[in-house]
């Protein structure tokens, strides 16, 4: 008896252990052996050079966890979760819930941001939350405030898209989708 109990408790740690996503490979092999939903997959941050695995935690609820596969961040490790996306009515878009802190080893503080995938970019595009504030004082000011005005900084770079591009599987199957030239 206790020979059968040791036997199911090696297998499941082994399966456990199986799962760990510890580099590109692993992940690579995660996704050829499974059949992946739609937002399931190898995707990367493009601002911090991080790749992070999408993989289904639950189906039924739509929820995905966010998998770090490599980060030239050394406070991140392959197989560290750094967050969960979750369905909503719409099936292109999400609730993104990213954490922003790692105290004593153990990822806290997260940030909550609108996801929404687009198949054709191969991205998913990432809004965060704003904080506006406007006191109106330009009704006791007007000219004072409209001469203000005529000096504002407009920073294009703040209205460029953020979010995740995806890696694997590729849109034309020809592998990752930025690792290979496409010849014609």
């Amino acid at each position: 008896m206790r020979t059968a109990v040791l036997i199911v408790i090696i297998c499941i740690s082994w399966a456990c252990r199986a799962e760990k996503i510890s580099d590109m490979g692993a992940a690579l092999d995660f996704c050829r052996e499974r059949p992946l939903d739609y937002i399931e997959g190898i995707w990367e941050f493009p601002e911090d050079n991080t790749v992070v695995l999408i993989k289904n935690a639950d189906r039924k609820r739509r929820i995905y966890d966010l998998i770090i596969v490599s980060s030239p961040d050394c406070r991140l490790n392959a197989g560290d979760k750094i967050g969960e996306m979750k369905g909503t009515i719409d099936s292109k878009k999400f609730h993104l819930s990213l954490f922003t802190r790692l105290r004593n080893g153990i990822f806290s503080d997260p940030e909550n941001c609108a996801a929404t995938f687009s198949d054709s970019e191969g991205a998913i595009r990432v809004e965060k939350r704003k904080v506006k504030f406007s006191l109106r004082l330009s009704r006791f000011l007007p000219k004072f405030w409209r001469v203000l005005s005529l000096f504002s900084i407009d920073n294009p770079t703040e209205k460029l898209p953020k979010g995740l591009i995806r890696l694997y599987p590729s849109s034309d199957g020809n592998g990752l989708e930025r690792s290979k030239p496409i010849y014609l």
